[in-house]
C-alpha cells in the first residue's frame, strides 16, 4: 500500500511537471521574437515611405502650407520608427502668428493630410528659420 502511495504522488508530481512545461513551451510560441518585431517595423517604415512619395506628401504639404499663408523652406525631416510612431520636423520662414496657434494648426493641417492617404499621423515639430 505504501509503494502505490509513493507511485501516484510521483505520478502525480510528473503530471504537473509536464503540464508547467507543456504551458511554457506554448507560450513561448505565440509571442513574436524580437526579430519578428524588428522586420515588421522595418515592413511599416517602408509601406509609410513609399506612400509618402507615390502621393508627392512632401509636395502637397508645402501647397497646402502656402495656400494657408505659412512660408515653407521645403526643408522637411523625417523619423518614421513604425506606423504608430512618426515625427515630422517643417521648417517655415517667419511665423506671423502666435507660435503656439501656428504649431498646434500645422499639427491638425499636417495629420489630416497624412490621414487622408493612408498613412496615420505625425508628431510634428515646427522650426523657424530666421533668415
Amino acid at each position: 500500500m505504501k509503494r502505490s502511495n509513493n507511485s501516484v504522488i510521483l505520478l502525480i508530481f510528473c503530471l504537473f511537471i509536464s503540464f508547467v512545461i507543456i504551458i511554457f513551451v506554448l507560450s513561448s510560441l505565440t509571442q513574436e521574437s524580437d526579430q519578428d518585431l524588428y522586420l515588421r517595423d522595418i515592413t511599416e517604415v517602408e509601406q509609410v515611405t513609399n506612400k509618402m512619395s507615390e502621393t508627392g506628401f512632401q509636395e502637397q504639404l508645402i501647397t497646402a502650407l502656402k495656400n494657408e499663408g505659412y512660408k515653407p523652406t521645403g526643408s522637411f525631416g523625417y523619423t518614421i520608427f513604425s506606423m504608430d510612431k512618426k515625427e515630422l520636423t517643417i521648417v517655415l520662414h517667419g511665423i506671423d502668428t502666435s507660435r503656439k496657434k501656428a504649431e498646434s494648426y500645422i499639427q491638425a493641417l499636417v495629420n489630416q493630410l497624412s490621414t487622408s492617404i493612408g498613412i496615420g499621423t505625425f508628431e510634428v515639430t515646427v522650426l523657424e528659420d530666421k533668415d
